[in-house]
């Protein structure tokens, strides 16, 4: 019983739903088919046990064998980060750990703290169309999930944290160091896009990479071995950008820009003048009357704006725009594929 126990407490809310819509399409069917009946218990046996194989497996996954711990800010990059350490040879010493936040967006106010975790995802709630379900919204879940997942990370593993020069993993850079700042482990902070730049960028070919989630898996398995080339980070570094942290940590702004090798808070509606243009430029050579989807003009600015936002936060001030009256909109609002809009 006390296995049973810990395996539910240990279930994430997305784990918990789709065990029970498992369960009760068992039933359904078995209430429907007499034969299956028969194998209601044996197939109820196979959920009980994936589930608490599941849990074993993940406490089991950070154990003695793992030598290294890459720390990323997103699913693309982490994906292909893991794709180029098993090519390499190295998925049974090496993991990743994900800290899944658009840190350039959204109050960072506190947000190693429960009161600022709620505030951040009752504000993504409010004005994001994330795409996501109500799960990622759910504020039963555990506040200080990321001091959770980080708290897995055995000590004789080293531990690598993953940046660019953008605001998002920048930010991201100072939360975990804060959130590590009482580990003994071996801590490198690797820029992964300066290391690239350095590797591969000449005067004819310069491509300049807005987060790593853009870097190809071959440019990751090349630069992967530089990541302690230079040492471990400094205390007295380690030590700045804790600091670093708390200063972020004060601000209510909503938004963060990466602006002469700095973060940088701006005001919420600083994009939409920008935003704005885009629309105009878009219907320059268009009927006066026509309007244009919601979805192009994001992508649109997304695609020409040198700074790692995210198109969440562009469609969210595209709404403002239509809110403040300032564009005409046809459709609902849900998300960017639903609407369009036009200059009023």
């Amino acid at each position: 019983m006390l296995e049973i126990h810990k395996a539910v407490e240990e279930l994430s809310t997305d784990d918990v739903r789709q065990a029970l819509k498992l369960v009760m399409l068992q039933i359904e069917i078995a209430e429907q088919n007499l034969e299956a009946r028969e194998d209601l218990f044996n197939n109820l046996k196979e959920l009980y046990d994936s589930l608490l194989n599941s849990q074993n497996n993940n406490k089991k996954e950070l154990d003695s064998a793992v030598t290294k711990i890459h720390i990323v800010f997103g699913d693309s990059v982490a994906g292909s980060l893991k794709l180029a350490i098993k090519q390499l040879g190295l998925a049974d010493s090496n993991k990743v750990i994900t800290l899944n936040e658009s840190f350039s967006i959204g109050p960072i106010w506190q947000l190693h703290t429960e009161e600022g975790w709620l505030k951040r995802k009752e504000w993504f709630r409010n004005h994001i169309n994330v795409g996501y379900d109500e799960s990622y919204f759910d504020m039963e879940e555990e506040a200080f999930s990321h001091q959770s997942l980080l708290a897995q990370i055995p000590e004789q593993a080293s531990i690598v944290i993953w940046c660019g020069n953008n605001a998002h993993e920048q930010t991201g850079l100072r939360y975990a160091l804060y959130l590590l700042r009482h580990h003994l482990n071996g801590i490198y902070v690797f820029n992964a896009e300066e290391a690239c730049s350095r590797r591969y960028n000449t005067p004819e070919t310069f491509i300049n990479y807005l987060q790593l989630g853009e870097v190809p898996v071959d440019k990751l398995k090349a630069v992967i071995g530089e990541a302690e080339e230079n040492g471990q980070t400094t205390g007295d570094i380690r030590q700045q950008l804790v600091k670093e942290w708390l200063a972020l940590a004060e601000h209510d702004e909503v938004l963060r820009i990466w602006n002469q090798s700095k973060i940088q808070h701006v005001d919420e509606d600083y994009l939409d003048d920008y935003l704005f243009e885009t629309v105009e430029s878009l219907l320059q050579h268009k009927p006066k009357d026509e309007f244009i989807k919601a979805a192009r003009v994001v992508g649109q600015a997304l695609g020409y704006y040198e700074q790692c936002i995210g198109d969440s936060y562009f469609e969210y001030r595209l709404r403002e725009l239509i809110y403040a009256g300032k564009l005409e909109i046809k459709g609902v609002p849900r998300a960017m594929r639903f609407y369009s809009v036009r200059l009023k």
